[in-house]
C-alpha cells in the first residue's frame, strides 16, 4: 500500500490544565449511577482543550469510560449510535468510513461535524472522511457530544457540532482492561489497555486489533492500533504530556446495488475488487503553566500523518494514493477571577494534501490563522453570561496536473452569546445566539465534471455562513434525568453539488429541530432511557425553495430498558427508529424515498466475579433488510442485518 508514514520531526507543544472557571460547590460529586449525579458534572463541558467542567450554553451528552466500557460497542461508530442516537450513512457496509450527520445535513455531512482527538482535529481539509476505526475504543476515557454551531470555539467544520474525544488519564495505581470478542460474520476484537503513575509520572498504553468478513461481499476489513501516552505534573505551576499512537485498517468497497440487485441478493457486490487501506500515526505533545493564582498560559498543538490507497477495477479501473499531513499550534492565555474568566489565542492549522491518482496528481495546501477570545461574566451564584469571538483567515492553494491554481483566501468570523440560569444544582436552563461558518474544501474547489473528467475550478464558491438560535434545559429529580434544546438555523451559500453544475452556493437554508433525553430508574432493577430527535431541513429559495434536504431523516429516536432480575446480571433491550429520507441528489424531492425503518438490539451481562464479565449481544435482532444510504435513486448502500457478538471483559 503505498510508502510508508514519514515521520516527520515535529515538536509541537499542548496544553493540559488551567483554571479556566470554578465550579458551584458540590458539583464534583459523584454516584456509581448516572441517574443521580449532580447536574454539573453529568451535562456541561468545558470550552476547547480542558478537562474542567463548567456551563455553556449548549447541549452536550458525555459518554463517560464506564458507559463505553458496559456497551458492548467496538468501535466509535456502534458507540455512538446507541449511547448519543446520532446518525450515520455507510456506503462501505463497515464502520471505517460510514458519514455522520448532526444538526439536519444530508450529503458531506461529515464536513459539518468537528471531531477532536485529545483536542487536535481529525478533520481534513478535503471531503475525506473520517475513519472511525482508527480512534479504538481502548484509547477512549470520554466522549463529549456538543450539538449546535460551535465556530467562534472551535472553528472551521463546527457547523452541525462537535465529538471531544478524550484519552484516558493515568490512574494512581497501575491497573488495566482486557476484553475478547467474538461475532458473526467471522469478527473478532481484542484490546488491552494498561494506565498507572509513579510520582509525577503517568502512563498509559493501549492495543487493538478487530476484523471481520463483512455482511456483505468484499464489506470486510481489518485494522490494528496501538498507543502510549506520558504525563508529567509538578505540584503547582507545571504539566506536560507526550503521546503517540497508530492505526493501520485494510477495508473493502462493496459499491452501490440497483433495486433489482438488491431484489436477486441483498448482500451481493457488483464491485467485489474494489478495496482501500489506510495508515495514521498521530502526535500529540504539551505543556501547561500556571503563571499565578489568576493567569495561566496553555500551548497546545499536534501532527497527524495519514495515507489512504484506494483501488477501484469494478466497473472501471483507478488507482489513488493520498497521503496528509496536518499540524496544529494553539496558544491560549487564560484568565481566572472571582466573578470573570476569560481566554484569548491563537489557532494555527497547517494541512498538506498530495493526490497521486490514475486519473491525475495534485497537491494541495491550506494555512488556517484564527484569532478569538471568550469571556464568562458570573452575574450571581446561579446565573452566568458567555460570550466568544473568532477572526479567522484561509488560504488554499495547490498544483493540478502540473498546473498552478489561483489562491483562494477566505475571511470569516464567528461569535456566540449564551446565558446559563442554575436551578439549584439538579436543573439549569439556557439560551444562546451563534454566527458560524466553514470553507470549501479543497474538493468543492477542484471537481471533475463530464463528460472529460478533467478538472475545472470554481474559486468562486463562498463558504458556507449562518446563525443560530438555541434554548435548553437540563433537569434531575429524583430518579428522572431528562434534558433538551429546541433550535432555529438559517444558512446562506450551503454548499451542494448539482450534478453537470458541478459544487454550487445554495441561496438559503434553514432547519428548525428539537431533541430530547431522558432516563428514568422505576427501581433498583428497571430503567429506561430514551432519545428522541426532530429537525426539519428545507430549501429557503432558489430553484428548490420548498424541498427537503435529501438524507436528512425528521425522525430519530432511540428507546433502550435494562433490566437487572439479579446483582450479575444486566438486560438491555432496546430499538432504534430512522425515517425515511430523500435519496441523495434529489433535490427537487422527485425522486422515491428511502423506507424507514426500526432496528431492535439486545444485550446481555453476567458478572463472573469482580473483575470478570461476560457479554452477549446482538443487534438488528429481527434481520431487518434497509438502505444506509443512497446518491441516486437506483445506487443504493444496504444496510448490515442481523449480526451478534459474545465476549469477556477482565479488569486488573
Amino acid at each position: 500500500m503505498g510508502n510508508r508514514i514519514r515521520i516527520k520531526q515535529s515538536i509541537v507543544i499542548t496544553a493540559l490544565k488551567a483554571c479556566l472557571c470554578l465550579l458551584p460547590a458540590g458539583s464534583a460529586a459523584k454516584s456509581e449511577d448516572p441517574l443521580l449525579r449532580q447536574l454539573p458534572t453529568t451535562l456541561v463541558s468545558a470550552p476547547r482543550f480542558m478537562d474542567v467542567d463548567i456551563n455553556i450554553a449548549s447541549r452536550v451528552q458525555v459518554i463517560d469510560q464506564l458507559a463505553i466500557e458496559k456497551s458492548g460497542a467496538t468501535n466509535m461508530v456502534e458507540l455512538l449510535k446507541t449511547e448519543a442516537n446520532l446518525h450515520f450513512r455507510s456506503s462501505s457496509g463497515n464502520a471505517a468510513n460510514s458519514e455522520i450527520s448532526m444538526g439536519g445535513f444530508g450529503e458531506n455531512s461529515g464536513q459539518r461535524v468537528l471531531i477532536l482527538l485529545d483536542g487536535q482535529r481529525l478533520n481534513t481539509a478535503d471531503l475525506g472522511q473520517i475513519n472511525w476505526l482508527s480512534i479504538p475504543l481502548g484509547l477512549i476515557g470520554s466522549v463529549e457530544v456538543i450539538k449546535g454551531g460551535q465556530s467562534a470555539l472551535y472553528g472551521n467544520n463546527a457547523t452541525g457540532g462537535v465529538i471531544k474525544i478524550k484519552t484516558r488519564r493515568p490512574t494512581d495505581e497501575i491497573s488495566g482492561q482486557t476484553q475478547v470478542s467474538l461475532g458473526s460474520f467471522d469478527s473478532y476484537n481484542g484490546r488491552v489497555a494498561l494506565t498507572g503513575s509513579e510520582g509525577n509520572l503517568g502512563f498509559s498504553v493501549h492495543a487493538e486489533h478487530d476484523e471481520t468478513a463483512g455482511y456483505r461481499e468484499n464489506s470486510q476489513y481489518e485494522a490494528d492500533a496501538g498507543g502510549l501516552k506520558l504525563t508529567w505534573a509538578s505540584e503547582d505551576w507545571l504539566s506536560g504530556f507526550v503521546s503517540i499512537s497508530t492505526v493501520e485498517s485494510e477495508y473493502g468497497l462493496p459499491g452501490p446495488l440497483t433495486r433489482s440487485e438488491l431484489a436477486e441478493n441483498f448482500k451481493q457486490s457488483t464491485e467485489g475488487s474494489n478495496y482501500g487501506e489506510e495508515k495514521t500515526a498521530y502526535f500529540r505533545f504539551g505543556v501547561g503553566l500556571s503563571l499565578n493564582d489568576q493567569f495561566s498560559l496553555d500551548l497546545s498543538g499536534g501532527s497527524v500523518f495519514k495515507e489512504v490507497y484506494a483501488l477501484y477495477l469494478d466497473p472501471f479501473s483507478s488507482e489513488s494514493q493520498t497521503d496528509y499531513d496536518l499540524h496544529a499550534f494553539n496558544p491560549v492565555l487564560r484568565y481566572a477571577g472571582e466573578i470573570i474568566t476569560a481566554s484569548a489565542g491563537l489557532d494555527y492549522f497547517k494541512d498538506a494534501i498530495e493526490v497521486n491518482a490514475s486519473y491525475g496528481n495534485a497537491d494541495f495546501d491550506r494555512e488556517t490563522m484564527a484569532v478569538f477570545g471568550s469571556w464568562r461574566m458570573d452575574l450571581s451564584e446561579a446565573l452566568n453570561l458567555t460570550a466568544s469571538i473568532r477572526l479567522a483567515s484561509a488560504q488554499t492553494d495547490g498544483v493540478q496536473n502540473g498546473v498552478k491554481l489561483e489562491q483562494v483566501d477566505d475571511e470569516h468570523y464567528a461569535w456566540s452569546l449564551g446565558l446559563v440560569q442554575q436551578i439549584g444544582d439538579k436543573a439549569r436552563v439556557y439560551g444562546s445566539a451563534r454566527r458560524f461558518f466553514r470553507y470549501a474544501s479543497t474538493d468543492e474547489l477542484i471537481q471533475y465534471l463530464p463528460p472529460a473528467y478533467s478538472p475545472t475550478t470554481n474559486f468562486d464558491l463562498n463558504a458556507e455562513k449562518g446563525h443560530e438560535l438555541e434554548i435548553g434545559s437540563d433537569w434531575i429529580y429524583g430518579a428522572l434525568s431528562l434534558g433538551g434544546r429546541m433550535f432555529y438555523q438559517w444558512m446562506n451559500d450551503e454548499i451542494i453539488y448539482n450534478g453537470g453544475s458541478g459544487n454550487i452556493n445554495l441561496d438559503q437554508t434553514r432547519r428548525v429541530g428539537a431533541d430530547l433525553d431522558m432516563k428514568y430508574r422505576f427501581s433498583e432493577m428497571l430503567s429506561l432511557m430514551f432519545s428522541y430527535t426532530w429537525v426539519q431541513a428545507e430549501f429557503n429559495g432558489g430553484a428548490y425553495d420548498g424541498s427537503f434536504v435529501p438524507l436528512v431523516p425528521e425522525h430519530k429516536l432511540r428507546l433502550a430498558l435494562k433490566y437487572r432480575p439479579s446483582a450479575p446480571i444486566t438486560l438491555t433491550f432496546g430499538a432504534s427508529y430512522t425515517d425515511a429520507v430523500f435519496v441523495g441528489g434529489d433535490f427537487a424531492n422527485t425522486a422515491a424515498t428511502l423506507d424507514n425503518y426500526i432496528l431492535f438490539d439486545l444485550s446481555a451481562r453476567y458478572a463472573l466475579s469482580e473483575n470478570l464479565e461476560l457479554f452477549i449481544t446482538a443487534d438488528n435482532l429481527f434481520d431487518k433488510r434497509y438502505i444506509s444510504t443512497a446518491f441516486a435513486p437506483d445506487a443504493l448502500y444496504p444496510g448490515t442485518g442481523r449480526s451478534g457478538r459474545i465476549g469477556v471483559i477482565w479488569e486488573f
